[in-house]
């Protein structure tokens, strides 16, 4: 059951080969959460960017109601089916995948599984390795060098 959720509540997450298709034709676009040459350039080209991906539907999200800003917490974008993730949004990501991991020294074990397990398998198993080892690199030299990429509200941390 928790397999078919995870399958069903997955992000999109484009190579950059796979984008590049994408762009090249975006009327053919498919596996998209949109539709159409404009709604697939917003996404692409960051007019609909949130934190950790471009969304796809923030006033559809699967997750409130029709015409709503999407209610969920802000890594739940990697918990949705609107959620686009491409090249761009690597150093995001990594920034995060930084920060969740320095939480394990601070939040017992099961506080750590808790809150950040399923967000840390999703980044580290399955979203980047739809990447190149020179992306991810490009990527965490970004994440190092740019402190603005990650800003966290105080739940995001300890109890």
């Amino acid at each position: 059951m928790s397999d078919a959720l995870d399958a069903a509540l997955r992000p999109c997450v484009l190579s950059p080969e796979e984008e590049a298709a994408v762009w090249a034709d975006p009327e053919q676009a498919t596996g998209l959460p949109i539709t159409g040459a404009a709604a697939v350039n917003a996404v692409l080209g960051g007019e609909q960017d949130v934190w950790l991906a471009s969304c796809a539907g923030f006033y559809n999200s699967p997750f409130g109601s029709q015409g709503e800003a999407c209610p969920s917490p802000f890594w739940g974008c990697l918990e949705c089916s609107n959620a686009v993730i491409t090249t761009r949004k690597l150093p995001a990501l990594l920034a995060f995948l930084t920060f969740i991991r320095a939480q394990r020294q601070t939040l017992s074990e099961g506080d750590w599984t808790t809150k950040f397990d399923r967000v840390h398998r999703r980044i580290a198993d399955q979203i980047l390795l739809r990447f190149a080892d020179a992306e991810i690199d490009e990527a965490r030299r970004i994440a190092t060098s740019d402190l603005t990429l990650i800003y966290l509200p105080p739940e995001a941390g300890a109890p």
